[in-house]
Formats: C-alpha cells, structure tokens, sequence
C-alpha cells in the first residue's frame, strides 16, 4: 500500500491542523510495520549459507523476553518504543523458533534438523540475534557458546544463564541474575537506586561489576571478583582461590560479608567509616588501616576486631591461606 502526501516542502504556511495531518500520515506506514508477534514461526536457513533476520514487531512495555542461542552472539538494546525489531543472521542449517504473543515471547536458535540442539549437539554455525525492545521488558537469555551485551534494560528482571561466552550488561533492571561457568560477566550500573538485588556468579570466569548498590552477592570459584560503588546497602563477595578486590562505602547500617579459601582479599573503604569492622585469617596475613591487628598466641592466624566511628554498619572479612587487605581510599 502506498500512501501519497501533499505536503509539499516548499509552502511556508500551513493551518495547525495541515501540520498535525501530515505528521500522522507521515507515521502511519511505520505503525503499520509493526504487527503484533505470531503464535508460532521459525525462520530456517539452508545447509549451505546463513539467512538475513529482519522482523519486527508490537510488544507490551512491560512484557516476557526470552533469547536462547547456542553458538555467536545476542545484542539487546532497550528503546522507548514499544515494538521488537529483530535483524541479525541465522547460521547455515540453523532454525529460528518464534513462539508467543505481544506480552511473552520466545526466541530459540535450534539445529533445522532433529528439532532441537541436544539431540545432535546444536547448530554447527554462528547466529547473531540483534534485538531493539521496549526498555522496560523482563528479559531472560539462556546462551551456551554465545557472547551477550545487553544495555537500556530497566524492567523487573534481566537473568542470564551462560556456559562459555561473554556476558556484558548495562542498565538498571531492578533484580539482576547471572548464573555462568567460564565465561567473564561485566555489569555497568550508571543510575544509583535503580537496582534493588544482584546477584551473579562464575565457575571459572572473573567477575566486573560497578554502581549496583543495593543487594548485591558476588560469588566465583576460581575467577576474579572486582566491585565498585560508591555505596552498598548490602554485599558479599565469595571466592575459593580468586582476588576480591572491591571498594564501596557501606551505607548505614549495610552488612559486607567478604570470604576467600586461598585468594587474596581486598576491601578499599571510605577514610570516615562508620562500622564495627573484623577479620579472620588461619595462615594468611592482614593488612588494615583500620584499627589494631592482632596475631594468634598459638598457631599463624591473625585477625582484627574494631570499632570505628559510630559503628553502626557491619563488615566481616574471612580468609583461610590468603591474605587480607583493609585500606582507606
């Protein structure tokens, strides 16, 4: 259908009501792009060569997401419309299933054949999946092999289940999980007060999270833990034989609990703290600008009990061989 204006450039004076006329026609093409998502579709792509993704749909503001994707990468990107575009390239022999509604919908990248990756060890290549959703949308993304960069994303809840790729989220999503084995996750948080509870974790891979400043837990096995915010209402870190390294004022009445078996633990605070502060060690050192350390009468542990300040929020700091660093900004 084609739609033909008469609004012509070149005439200096219109009455209001030109004006707004013309306005509405000139968006009516686009808001007739957007149709509401289908019950169920799948896009498939030949053996021989990828397929170009290009959809789009209506979608509730505060509706369900979910991406899964075993191989190449999913970018997600909120907007202030409330529409889904979908553009990216499907790998060869790969299939697209689109299931759901303007509310909740599904995106899964299968293998063509046998209906599913676990039945035949998943597409044999990459998928790229580019998403511009509505900014407040629930999102889940579900990844094997693929790298993720999630950013805009304010809704209720952004959770991420990873096996291997890279996960990069930025935005303000009131609860944040992610659950991976070895890939590295990196959390931006720009606006203070926007995340109410975090909560990511690794097998292997390090951990980067800054500004999230409510409830937030940091936990790795062998990976890196670096946290910084200005301010934390509560936070704990937990590592078998990575570095913590983290700085934060605790906000009154906070709990910061930091616990490593064999790496080494860091902890930078604010010169005018307000806490009752401790730390435990059985083998390692402690280093702290707080307070008076002191060592075991029997055996090689240390540890540190102090009062500064009026007190009134809690940090404990635990470390079995590793050493442990509390220092003033």
């Amino acid at each position: 259908m084609q739609f033909v204006s008469h609004c012509e450039p070149s005439r200096r004076e219109w009455p209001a009501r030109t004006l707004l006329a013309c306005a509405l026609l000139a968006s009516l093409p686009a808001a007739l792009a957007a149709t509401p998502p289908p019950a169920e579709e799948a896009i498939n792509a030949d053996a021989g060569a990828p397929k170009a993704i290009d959809r789009s749909y209506s979608f509730a503001a505060e509706g369900t997401i979910e991406v899964s994707n075993v191989r190449g990468s999913v970018t997600i990107n909120g907007t202030n419309q409330n529409t889904i575009s979908l553009t990216g390239s499907l790998g060869a022999g790969s299939r697209l299933a689109i299931d759901g509604g303007e509310s909740h919908l599904e995106l899964r990248v299968e293998s063509e054949h046998q209906g599913g990756w676990l039945g035949n060890h998943g597409p044999a290549n990459d998928t790229t999946l580019v998403l511009n959703v509505p900014h407040s949308v629930a999102l889940k993304l579900d990844l094997v092999s693929a790298d993720s960069k999630v950013s805009g994303i304010d809704g209720k809840s952004l959770d991420v289940d990873n096996v291997s790729g890279k996960v990069q989220l930025s935005g303000a999503a009131r609860s944040i999980e992610v659950d991976s084995v070895s890939g590295n996750v990196t959390l931006d948080i720009a606006k203070a007060g926007a995340v109410e509870r975090a909560h990511l974790q690794t097998v292997s891979g390090d951990i980067r999270a800054t500004g999230a400043d409510g409830r937030v837990k940091l936990e790795t096995v062998s990976g890196s833990i670096n946290y910084t915010a200005p301010t934390v209402a509560e936070f704990n870190a937990e590592s078998v034989s990575g570095t913590i390294d983290a700085t934060a004022a605790p906000a009154k009445n906070a709990r910061v609990h930091l616990e490593t078996m064999s790496g080494h633990l860091r902890l930078h605070l604010p010169a005018d703290l307000s806490a009752r502060l401790t730390a435990e060690t059985f083998s390692g050192n402690i280093k702290s600008d707080f307070g008076t350390v002191s060592k075991a009468e029997f055996g090689p542990g240390s540890s540190l009990d102090a009062r500064v300040g009026d007190g009134n929020a809690r940090i404990e700091t635990e470390s079995f061989s590793g050493s442990i660093e509390l220092r003033k900004q």
